[in-house]
């Protein structure tokens, strides 16, 4: 690698062990021996030829079928599809009008408005080879009637028929742009986040790049939670710095803690209860996390989320919010101020 401001190589070739080829793609954000890099463009004119054909395609879960959501994740790793993009969305309705707006002016537009709910739902973009055609053979026909010889064994037969995938790849790709990339769409599509009885929870980078994604959420589903907001995102290390600020000069891990979380995409879920006051939501879910320490939840709590999925004490899985009055601010910052 190449620094474009020295001219100078700071980076010969060799083996990054938490690095895997799908995490290299133009808009990711790598972490290389502590540097943060953005990758803005191909190397080279064959190198784009090889990898720049990889197609994104744009799918949504309703609420009829979010109950799987967990299953749904997890079925759409196990097809080797890479998931960029998540967001929980909901329709605003003071800015209900910009969509209005949208129909009667694009038509290519109109069906796919007609498809948004006015219930809260979530909406992906997925990557991989051939990735409109694999999933759209994944979700199986939209109705019995249709034919398919996995139709038994498709997400909708599944899961229910709250599992929509675009008409074409072209209209796939137009539609992943229109929810993910148009800024006047952010006024009317917003977080789903509620901010009341509710505490955040991180599924960390290790957990995220390992395919784990979709377990985390069954568990937590299975456990009688809400999930009342879904977001992936990527640290800044000075955001991360700022989020885990808290922990400074306290936990020994802090620096640790920080590059473990940067190293790549996280998944925050609000996560909310049928209790009447935030504290015991936040209580119960901290408990359900088990201990900071996989090794000792394993020993001592072994059906906690920490003692199934984490590693060590900084890949422990799940980052949750610790402190009663961080609850807010920690919410706010994850689902309004990033990005």
């Amino acid at each position: 690698m190449h620094d474009r401001k020295t001219r100078k190589v700071f980076l010969q070739k060799t083996k990054i062990e938490d690095l895997t080829e799908k995490d290299f793609f133009i808009g990711a954000k790598i972490l290389i021996f502590g540097k943060q890099i953005e990758i803005i463009d191909y190397g080279d004119h064959n190198t784009k030829l090889k990898y720049g054909t990889e197609q994104r395609t744009f799918a949504m879960v309703f609420s009829e079928s979010f109950p799987h959501i967990g299953e749904i994740l997890q079925a759409i790793s196990k097809n080797d599809l890479t998931i960029r993009q998540l967001k929980m969305l909901k329709i605003d309705d003071s800015y209900s009008w910009v969509l209005k707006n949208f129909r009667s002016e694009r038509s290519e537009l109109v069906h796919f408005v007609d498809s948004i709910p006015s219930q809260s739902f979530v909406a992906m973009e997925l990557t991989g080879s051939n990735s409109y055609t694999r999933f759209k053979q994944l979700c199986g026909p939209n109705t019995s009637k249709e034919p398919g010889s996995h139709a038994h064994t498709s997400l909708r037969a599944l899961y229910g028929s709250g599992i929509y995938c675009p008409s074409s790849a072209s209209a796939s790709h137009l539609e992943s742009q229109f929810v993910f990339s148009h800024n006047d769409v952010r006024l009317c599509l917003r977080s789903s986040v509620l901010l009341q009885n509710s505490t955040l929870c991180i599924i960390k980078p290790h957990a995220v790049r390992n395919g784990q994604t979709g377990e985390v959420l069954s568990q937590i589903l299975k456990k009688g939670f809400i999930i009342s907001a879904m977001k992936m995102f990527r640290f800044e290390r000075a955001n991360c710095e700022e989020f885990l600020n808290v922990y400074k000069g306290v936990v020994p891990e802090y620096e640790s803690m920080v590059m473990q979380m940067i190293s790549g995409d996280c998944l925050a879920l609000e996560i909310t209860t049928k209790f009447e006051n935030g504290p015991d939501t936040q209580r119960s879910f901290r408990d359900f996390c088990g201990p900071s320490c996989p090794e000792t939840a394993r020993l001592t709590r072994p059906q906690t989320l920490r003692a199934q999925f984490g590693q060590n004490k900084i890949l422990n899985a799940i980052y949750c919010t610790d402190l009663e009055e961080d609850i807010q601010l920690e919410l706010e910052y994850i689902f309004k101020f990033l990005p």
